[in-house]
């Protein structure tokens, strides 16, 4: 080995280029390697930056899809077990509020009077109330707002009413006097209107019981005697009727007040302020959900998201008649039942009803 290059002999770098035999241009070996040598390297290149090229496109599509799901706005809302709360789970399910940037999360409840304290301390972001109990609530000073329609009684058949075992003579408010009638809250809508029933069909409400039980429950309680009556809805109206063991007797809303607006989604004056923009998408989505609920109550997916609403089975469901349901508020409907609130001693002030509904909401 040459340790000392500078003291090479000469002739010595002609040796180690030819390995000391003839002399043979170094270029000629040169010029002979380049072109295969470039070609692979440009062919590995070009392959390089396309793996490059896909792991990118790959890892922005990743970082797109997190930051989607990073921008979901969660917001928990309850409902009642009843076929009105359709169109919530409507929303979740087809996607229509996820596409708004929403992430709503169903939480049941067994009534608006019930689920008022828990919207009040941040338990819940949107509750599903009835009228009567979010006037209530404001007559009490709570700051509330309604930012979606629910419920709403339209012309047609029967999807309500007090019913009654049959055979046993009770026909009408008189009848029930001195015996218990089963609502699903004191101080609420089913409360206000079974009693306003009662009055218009000879009967006095003071002589009679009111017992708390959940609308899943009351057929039971009917049937084993812990109640007389029971003021029921659907889907278990329906179920109560078909059976041929209970009667209907009356029907409240359509007796008391045509068209009633029973229940809609609130939130605190707070909350909304702070996330106008998630309650606004809420509204939107919500009513969508109503006008696919409408348009398809014959559908088996229909039918499905009722019966995981209700748990009732989807044959059963499938024989039941599914009203339709709102997609805006009619504040006129709400100020009639603010009345009726008063005329009942139920309301002592007055309550600007107009004024709870956000403007998304309005019909």
């Amino acid at each position: 080995m040459d340790r000392h290059p500078g003291c090479r002999r000469p002739g010595v770098e002609h040796d180690l280029r030819t390995g000391g035999g003839p002399a043979r241009p170094l270029a000629h070996k040169v010029n002979h390697r380049v072109p295969i040598n470039a070609s692979i390297h440009k062919e590995v290149s070009m392959s390089f930056r396309k793996v490059l090229t896909r792991a990118a496109a790959t890892a922005l599509l990743f970082v797109l899809a997190q930051g989607a799901a990073l921008a979901q706005t969660t917001l928990r809302v309850t409902y009642i077990p009843i076929l009105d709360a359709t169109p919530l789970f409507v929303g979740v399910e087809k996607g229509f509020f996820k596409e708004l940037g929403l992430n709503v999360v169903p939480t049941p409840i067994a009534g608006g009077a019930a689920g008022i304290p828990g919207l009040m301390s941040g338990a819940y972001d949107v509750l599903y109330s009835n009228i009567v109990s979010t006037i209530l609530a404001k007559q009490q000073g709570f700051k509330l707002v309604i930012v979606g329609a629910g419920t709403k009684q339209y012309p047609g058949p029967d999807t309500d009413g007090i019913i009654v075992r049959k055979g046993e003579g009770i026909k009408t408010g008189k009848d029930l006097e001195d015996k218990t009638v089963a609502v699903n809250t004191r101080n609420g809508i089913i409360w206000l209107f079974a009693r306003a029933w009662i009055v218009k069909t000879g009967g006095d409400p003071s002589k009679i019981k009111y017992r708390e039980i959940p609308f899943p429950q009351m057929n039971d309680a009917l049937r084993g005697k812990q109640v007389d009556a029971a003021f029921q809805v659907n889907p278990f109206y329906d179920a109560a009727v078909g059976k041929g063991e209970f009667e209907a007797i009356g029907e409240p809303y359509s007796a008391v007040q045509p068209g009633v607006e029973i229940g809609q989604y609130v939130a605190t004056e707070e909350f909304y302020n702070k996330n106008r923009d998630a309650v606004t998408k809420f509204a939107r989505g919500l009513a969508k959900s109503v006008a696919w609920y409408n348009s398809n109550p014959t559908n088996p997916e229909t039918l499905r998201i009722v019966s995981t609403v209700t748990k009732l089975p989807p044959e059963i469901i499938a024989k039941m008649e599914l009203g339709k349901l709102p997609e805006k508020v009619d504040p006129a409907m709400l100020a009639a039942t603010a009345a009726l609130m008063k005329e009942s001693g139920l309301l002592t002030t007055d309550v600007d009803v107009r004024a709870l509904v956000v403007p998304d909401a309005i019909q």
